[in-house]
């Protein structure tokens, strides 16, 4: 058999002819779940590590650069505020339709913190890398812990 035929063989396509029945629970974890309720509240947290000084947006338990531990004292209030890094116009949905109005993504670094943020932006005008931001939340009665809380970011003029 040729290479050429054994590289075929290998990468046919196979299909399962059933279903397989999966269950799952996500978590978001001990950082997670703090963060979200402090979306619940109205407020974002991050983490700020006591080696490296560099904050994260969420909040993490352990330092991606230092691997050091994030404790109790390691948790701080970042934004609402904060600047435009980059952004884009999505105009295609998850499952391929297209989308009736395009959304606007951006890559928001809050005030406070070094780490940034992918959330919406909700104004209708043009958008720069660079503007300054801040963060809209859901009303207080409609909060459930969820990063839906967070409806977005519109434009600070």
């Amino acid at each position: 058999m040729s290479l050429v035929e054994r590289i075929q063989r290998v990468t046919e396509i196979r299909a399962w002819p059933g279903t397989i029945q999966l269950e799952g629970v996500y978590t978001a974890g001990v950082a997670g779940e703090r963060w979200l309720r402090g979306l619940q509240e109205g407020k974002i947290y991050g983490t700020r590590c006591p080696r490296c000084r560099y904050t994260y947006v969420p909040a993490r338990r352990f330092c991606e650069r230092c691997l050091g531990g994030l404790g109790e004292d390691a948790w701080v209030e970042v934004g609402p505020r904060g600047t435009v890094l980059s952004w884009t116009r999505v105009h295609v949905a998850p499952d391929g339709a297209r989308l009736a109005r395009p959304r606007v993504i951006g890559l928001i670094r809050l005030d406070g913190a070094d780490a940034a943020l992918v959330h919406e932006l909700i104004d209708e005008g043009e958008w720069e890398t660079g503007m300054r931001v801040e963060a809209i939340f859901r009303p207080p009665a409609e909060r459930i812990g969820s990063i839906r809380d967070l409806l977005g970011f519109r434009s600070v003029r």
